[in-house]
């Protein structure tokens, strides 16, 4: 854990897996009074037409990934990078910086005006980024594989589509492993 300057509040990156629970997580802190910023939320909108970043994603993966409303589909998106770890760093390139900016910037402009208050900055690719200088504190929240898999199968079920246990694996493994992100951590859940 870094230094942290008392004259402002504690930025705090939530990190881990997909669906070990960083969500929850996070939503469980900000019900104690910790402000949230969701990384994924940001970065699903910089999915919508007219987005910074759409020249760039269909410069890198063309028109097939756009939606019926010109929005870019994260499910053809999806498909596309997580079997392909070329297409995934050209994703990543594209997206993370503009994401780490935003999330950046909300966080510290937070942080400034009120030296009392704790910030949330939920981001699933917080490591993968190397973004650990932009938080003051990182949290690590891992599970097993099987619960992932359950997890993103319920997921699946509840987004009324049929669950794929090979792209869940798929998805886990494109990410690295939960072991790396704990050497990060300052605090493991």
């Amino acid at each position: 854990m870094k230094p942290i300057a008392s004259d402002r509040g504690i930025i705090v990156g939530v990190t881990g897996g997909i669906a070990c629970g960083k969500s929850t997580v996070s939503e469980l802190l900000s019900k104690k009074g910790a402000i949230p910023i969701n990384s994924d939320a940001i970065g699903h909108q910089m999915l919508k037409r007219g987005s910074p970043v759409m020249g760039a994603l269909l410069e890198a993966f063309g028109v097939d990934i756009l939606d019926e409303s010109g929005d870019v589909s994260r499910q053809k998106l999806g498909a596309i990078v997580f079997n392909d770890k070329a297409a995934r760093e050209r994703l990543n390139a594209i997206m993370h910086p503009p994401i780490v900016e935003k999330s950046r910037s909300e966080a510290n402009r937070l942080v400034t005006e009120d030296a009392n208050c704790v910030v949330l900055i939920d981001a699933p690719l917080l490591i993968e980024a190397n973004s650990q200088d932009t938080v003051d504190v990182i949290v690590v929240v891992t599970a097993s594989t099987q619960t992932q898999l359950q997890r993103l199968s319920e997921r699946a079920i509840a987004q009324n589509r049929p669950p794929n246990q090979a792209e869940d694996q798929a998805r886990i493994d494109s990410e690295i492993k939960l072991s790396e992100k704990v050497k990060n951590a300052d605090f493991v859940i």
